[in-house]
């Protein structure tokens, strides 16, 4: 944080005490991004819970684990109001950006009933299992403007089938030191878009075995 980010926070706190600013507001002000009384809602459901998160309930040792490399880390014992936060403001993210059912059908150019296949049968496609008025959705991080990340039908089945959302976002999403594009670690979506070819595929895939295992 900078001084300036330290000193919106600590102007941001005051307001908030003297009843200036709304508590959402406060958080947008001291994080620099929005927050609403939906994400806050969300966070306190996850303290009250002591670690239960939408849409799948608890986190299990191997996500928290995962989550914890990708910086979503706790105390160990009670998850801190700033870690719920902002797990909470992630899946509201995934949520709000992501595509429904209808568009990614128009994305690919097939139906809908296509759509449902690859998505239940063959796992080629990540939807989140939730339900809102949207219907089931499917996270944007998986599509290009075109159609899908090249290459990411053949690496979604290979995910263990009960990694949280936030662990599958972070899996696609954070810099792996061992794919790279224009010699910077790329994340694994990056890399499929910008550098990967066919023959890369068992790279990526032992990137993602070691990524989600505890071994």
């Amino acid at each position: 944080m900078t001084v300036a980010d330290d000193r919106q926070a600590r102007v941001a706190a005051e307001q908030y005490a003297a009843g200036a600013l709304s508590f959402e507001d406060a958080l947008t002000r001291t994080v620099g991004h929005p927050i609403d009384r939906a994400t806050v809602a969300t966070a306190l459901g996850y303290l009250a819970s002591l670690g239960a998160l939408q849409p799948h309930g608890p986190l299990s040792r191997h996500d928290a684990d995962l989550l914890d490399d990708a910086g979503f880390t706790d105390d160990g014992e009670r998850a801190s109001f700033a870690v719920a936060l902002g797990r909470a403001q992630t899946m509201s993210d995934l949520r709000r950006t992501a595509l429904t059912a209808a568009e990614v059908a128009d994305l690919l150019e097939v139906k809908a009933a296509r759509v449902r296949q690859l998505t239940s049968i063959e796992h080629k496609l990540w939807a989140l299992d939730d339900v809102d008025r949207r219907g089931r959705l499917y996270p944007k991080v998986q599509f290009t403007d075109t159609g899908m990340v090249p290459y990411l039908d053949q690496i979604l089945p290979q995910l263990p089938a009960d990694l949280h959302p936030l662990t599958v976002n972070a899996v696609l999403t954070l810099p792996r030191e061992d794919l790279t594009v224009d010699g910077h670690p790329a994340s694994v979506v990056e890399f499929l878009t910008s550098a990967a070819a066919e023959k890369d595929l068992p790279t990526v895939l032992e990137v993602i075995e070691r990524a989600t295992s505890l071994g």
